[in-house]
């Protein structure tokens, strides 16, 4: 369990379900409706790794089945399947957190279901996927805010289908009367997300709570999503990462441009203006991001926060080998380059037993786990963690009730004037506690358990 898992469960999971709506300690560690859907996953199944974690599990899978829908309805030849799924789902980085008990997994797994929806309208104009679409979008957002960036420009990408389809097809009625009853669904969800969020977001606002960087949207926005996914390899030398960011926008703009071109043709179709949609809701997702930094001062998304994109992102490629479909063996060979190159890097890179963010909790589990086997007390010990593992190590402290056994004690910092039962740090931190007073009794990869030595504890009394 990791720092910001435990950090939820310990605080939010505990309090009352009003100061979990009106996000009160503030922090946006509280990513709602995830917050509300673990309380009630562990009110029936207990409290458990899994217990936990299983809200994250429901948005993993509903990102699967609707992210292959999404592709399916996009196109009906295998290989672009084959290579949408890859696409939108060989991430390591993006992968990590569908297991975590975070607000992301849920939100994109929404998300992605709003994408789906919001081309079923283009495909067949039915008000009825255009409501679902506004619909999971808001839920999107009450599981994690970072996606009112995707709402805004769902309403965006929406209106552009709608007052293209009133042009062309020469409605006759009013503009404003036509606007307003095709918008029904996004502006009541509007209300509803402005009466629910409005108070939490000011006064995260108010605390500085927002998670970011304010350099440049570039470098701190889509550079810091590539390396990240990349886990700092660099294939073809150090511009690697440059040269896949110059891919990428080639591929957009390629997607933007032929769409717009075939946009007054007679071969115009609706895979044309979902080309165009998607192009418009990642453009508008990523202008929102730079807008609110310089009208709110909301710092750019970043890290995992700028996560978003990705899914945004992929959908544009599955457009780009679609337009191919008379040409076999070229989308054959396009398809195959990122079939290999996603495969590759994730089998090289893909997390199996950590998370790349939080690296620092990967023992966690284990340390306690160990201490339990194989260290019998007949009274409470104390046991000295760093500020950064203390929610991990409290996390099973009160999961599996340890209370009576062991007093998990928070450490800011090492002090050699201190003395616990207990330590778990770095092993190159053991100078800063006195090592001479303690014994290594099990490593775990960079860090080590320590026990006080039986002089030491004589001299401390």
């Amino acid at each position: 369990m990791t720092i910001d898992e435990a950090t939820t469960f310990l605080v939010y999971v505990q309090i009352p379900l009003k100061d979990v709506f009106l996000n009160n300690p503030v922090n946006t560690n509280n990513h709602f409706l995830n917050t509300f859907l673990i309380r009630l996953s562990t009110w029936i199944l207990g409290d458990s790794d899994f217990s936990v974690r299983f809200p994250a599990l429901l948005g993993h899978f509903l990102y699967i089945l609707f992210s292959f829908k999404l592709i399916r309805a996009i196109s009906n030849q295998t290989i672009v399947i084959i290579c949408g799924i890859v696409l939108l789902h060989l991430n390591p980085y993006f992968m990590d957190f569908f297991g975590l008990a975070r607000g992301y997994s849920l939100s994109w797994g929404l998300m992605m279901a709003s994408m789906f929806y919001l081309y079923r309208y283009i495909q067949e104009k039915k008000d009825k996927y255009i409501n679902w679409s506004f619909v999971l979008a808001g839920l999107s957002v009450y599981s994690i805010l970072i996606a009112l960036n995707y709402f805004l420009a769902l309403i965006v990408a929406f209106n552009f289908i709608f007052l293209r389809d009133f042009f062309k097809n020469k409605i006759d009625t009013s503009v404003v009367l036509y606007f307003l009853k095709k918008n029904i669904s996004a502006i009541l969800t509007s209300f509803v997300l402005f009466a629910l969020l409005a108070y939490p977001i000011s006064r995260v606002r108010a605390n500085n709570e927002f998670y970011g960087e304010k350099g440049s949207f570039y470098n701190d926005t889509i550079l810091s999503l590539v390396n990240q996914s990349l886990f700092g390899r660099k294939y073809f030398g150090i511009d690697f990462p440059e040269v896949l960011v110059g891919i990428a926008i080639a591929i957009y703009l390629s997607v933007l441009i032929f769409s717009i071109k075939k946009l007054s043709s007679k071969n115009h179709n609706y895979i044309f203006t979902g080309g165009l949609t998607f192009g418009i809701l990642f453009s508008i997702t990523c202008w929102s991001t730079i807008a609110q930094l310089h009208l709110l001062g909301t710092p750019f998304l970043a890290g995992r926060t700028a996560l978003i994109y990705f899914p945004l992102f992929s959908i544009l490629p599955i457009f780009f080998f679609t337009f191919f479909d008379t040409k076999k063996w070229l989308q054959l060979g396009l398809c195959l380059i990122p079939f290999f190159a996603y495969s590759f890097h994730f089998s090289k890179c893909a997390n199996t037993f950590t998370v790349r963010e939080w690296w620092f909790d990967t023992n966690t589990k284990d340390v306690i786990t160990y201490f339990l086997e194989n260290e019998k007390h007949e009274e409470q010990v104390t046991f000295g963690v760093r500020a950064f593992n203390s929610p991990s190590f409290h996390y099973y402290e009160q999961i599996w009730h340890l209370e009576d056994q062991v007093d998990m004690i928070r450490l800011e910092q090492l002090s050699k004037d201190e003395l616990f039962n207990y330590y778990y740090i770095e092993e190159s931190w053991l100078p800063e506690i006195s090592n001479e007073r303690y014994e290594i009794i099990q490593k775990f990869d960079t860090r080590v358990l320590l026990k006080l030595r039986p002089s030491a504890s004589k001299e401390e009394q």
